[in-house]
């Protein structure tokens, strides 16, 4: 249940960036769909941009946490771990705002002040390539850096498709999806 003012902002700026695009979005539409007046958006945030940001930065804070500790974790078979942030991370997306997963294609997005956004994406297919490297590792295929490098993408493009895939299936099933997309990453690497 959406309660503030702060989050009725967000969630009315996710659906119309993503319906209308975030140039063709106003405050002003946002302050409508939001149910409040539009001096009280600007309360709760400085510009527009503002709001695109942090739909962005909290969509990738929980995974990057997620994916940084389990790669940084030792004892368990990086199989293991993979599969444990693809669960949590796919789960973050299906529970977090519908239509923020489609911002991160948006022309806008790649400004500058979206630096931190674009930082904790990375970070995020680090986490990704690491334990990626670790399991072809184990199976007895270490990987060189280009081919990792083209692997790794291509995992973290299959994670993130998701986004989409819920944006055009808003019925998606959230246990559909981390099976299906799970054991797509792990063919992808031969495990």
């Amino acid at each position: 249940m959406i309660n503030s003012g702060r989050d009725r902002i967000l969630q009315a700026a996710a659906e119309l960036f993503a319906a209308n695009g975030f140039t063709a979005t106003t405050t002003r539409d946002i302050a409508e769909r939001a149910g409040i007046k539009q001096p009280s958006l600007y309360a709760h945030f400085k510009v527009k941009s503002d709001i695109l940001r942090e739909l962005l930065l909290e969509t990738l804070r929980p995974g990057v946490e997620r994916g940084e500790a389990l790669a940084a974790e030792t004892g368990r078979p990086a199989r293991d771990r993979l599969t444990e942030l693809l669960d949590f991370d796919i789960r973050v997306l299906f529970t977090g705002r519908r239509s923020v997963a489609v911002l991160g294609v948006l022309p806008e997005v790649r400004a500058g002040q979206f630096a931190e956004a674009h930082q904790l994406r990375e970070r995020l297919r680090d986490a990704y390539a690491g334990l990626s490297r670790e399991v072809l590792t184990e199976l007895g295929h270490p990987p060189g850096d280009e081919y990792l490098k083209r692997i790794a993408g291509i995992v973290f493009a299959v994670v993130e498709s998701i986004s989409l895939r819920r944006y055009e299936d808003p019925d998606l099933d959230v246990e559909d999806a981390v099976r299906d997309t799970t054991t797509a990453i792990l063919r992808i690497l031969g495990a």
